[in-house]
């Protein structure tokens, strides 16, 4: 469904201007404080905390993790968001490989990058799907690891019955104007640890002292609040559709056997995000650029690849760019490490990657998303018949 505006977000604004408060402020009645407590019960946490963005969420999750100089986040490498987290606080990425199935962080791999550096790790939970959380969330404890969430997608996501962002000791879910909750940007991070809800809210209410250890402000105004809990209202009427129009586009590919639909384990609850297949025309003889061209001439609205390559080939990380000088993280003389970001670090992400063929199902109407799955399937055909 479209995205609606209405009466409803513009009641909670007028509280908002009525009340004469238009900035954080942390207060029983609040917008801001209204918005963390549905957001929790939603997810099923204990705490609910309001950011300014994602991307600010999963730097602050960083910077309370242990992790910093000479010490190493593990991340996945098919979206960089982590990753990027980490450098924020000179922490070193060492990328972890995904599931062919699934294209989510593998638990095996995981326990294969673990080392004495190790003191956080940020896992995506990619396009409405979890990844096997209850076993990474084993792992970060038996080695005693902070685990944070990447949510962004993840809205109406569940492993194993429980939602996203209710295994990690923090989540991150995005508010950014694509993500299942606009409100242009923003950010609730989710957690059940009261000691972590009481760090990140008293470090930076700015009562006059300095803050114990080194964050920034990421507080979320009491404007975006507003249209964050009536958009919250909307939520399952939003799910319902984006998640028909993922069923559509899976059933457009179901009986082609070169396009793979991507695995919902049975563990798992989808929710419709961006759909997305797998390219492997070439074990039956057929060219992935004649499929390209096809869908080209018919209009299908396709990405072909996703990325083309995993995070570590990006000259940030590579080259160690960040920083503006080719030491820092991964040569820091703090980093006592031969650990490098070298082609092989993540096979299965780096042939997985260029073969991921995915689309759009935010805001895309039902009508829109069956035209999409009828000129697929005529691609389809028109590919097989060479």
């Amino acid at each position: 469904m479209a995205r609606v505006f209405g009466d409803l977000e513009l009641g909670y604004l007028k509280e908002v201007l009525d009340s004469g408060k238009l900035g954080w402020y942390h207060e029983e009645g609040s917008m801001t404080t209204r918005l963390e407590e549905a957001f929790a019960q939603r997810v099923g946490v204990t705490r609910g905390i309001a950011r300014n963005s994602a991307m600010t969420a999963l730097a602050q999750a960083v910077s309370i993790s242990g992790a910093g100089t000479g010490y190493e986040v593990l991340c996945d490498p098919i979206v960089h968001f982590g990753a990027v987290a980490a450098l924020y606080f000179n922490a070193v990425p060492r990328f972890v490989d995904i599931k062919y199935d699934t294209y989510l962080m593998d638990p095996a791999s995981v326990r294969a990058n673990i080392t004495d550096r190790t003191k956080a790790l940020i896992v995506t939970n990619l396009w409405g799907m979890c990844a096997e959380l209850d076993e990474i969330r084993a792992i970060c404890d038996e080695h005693g690891i902070f685990m944070i969430e990447d949510c962004a997608h993840n809205m109406g996501s569940y492993w194993k019955g429980k939602h996203a962002g209710s295994y990690g000791d923090l989540g991150c879910f995005s508010f950014q104007q694509g993500k299942h909750i606009p409100t242009g940007d923003g950010c609730v991070m989710t957690t059940n640890r009261e000691d972590l809800y009481e760090k990140l809210y008293n470090e930076w209410a700015f009562s006059g002292e300095s803050p114990a250890f080194l964050t920034l402000n990421f507080r979320m105004n009491e404007m975006t609040a507003a249209v964050g809990l009536a958009q919250l209202q909307r939520l399952d009427g939003y799910l319902a559709e984006y998640s028909d129009n993922l069923r559509v586009m899976n059933e457009a590919i179901s009986d082609c056997g070169w396009l793979k639909t991507r695995e919902a384990p049975s563990d798992a609850v989808q929710s419709g995000y961006i759909w997305a297949c797998l390219w492997e025309g070439d074990q039956h003889g057929l060219e992935y650029e004649r499929f390209k061209e096809v869908s080209a001439e018919l209009g299908v609205p396709l990405r072909f690849g996703f990325n083309q390559v995993p995070a570590y080939k990006f000259d940030i990380f590579k080259g160690s760019t960040a920083y503006g000088h080719p030491d820092c993280p991964v040569r820091c003389p703090f980093y006592e490490s031969d650990y490098r970001y070298e082609d092989g670090l993540c096979p299965v992400a780096e042939d997985l990657m260029p073969r991921i063929i995915n689309t759009g199902l935010i805001e895309v109407p039902p009508d829109e998303v069956k035209r999409r799955a009828d000129l697929l399937w005529e691609a389809i055909k028109k590919t097989e018949m060479g």
